[in-house]
């Protein structure tokens, strides 16, 4: 059975450390989204893993 777990990242240059630092815990990037307008939008990060 997999668990998930969805992060929020409010700017897109915290993508990548985000996604570092939750790999480091022995998550994998599931999916990602990005919504919202030009000017305010939010980066949704859902990552996956065996239980």
């Amino acid at each position: 059975m997999k668990r998930y777990e969805c992060v929020k990242v409010k700017h897109h240059k915290n993508i990548g450390k985000t996604v570092d630092d939750w790999q480091k815990k022995g998550w994998c990037l599931h999916t990602y989204q990005a919504i919202g307008t030009a000017g305010n939008p939010s980066h949704y990060l859902l990552f996956e893993r065996d239980k």
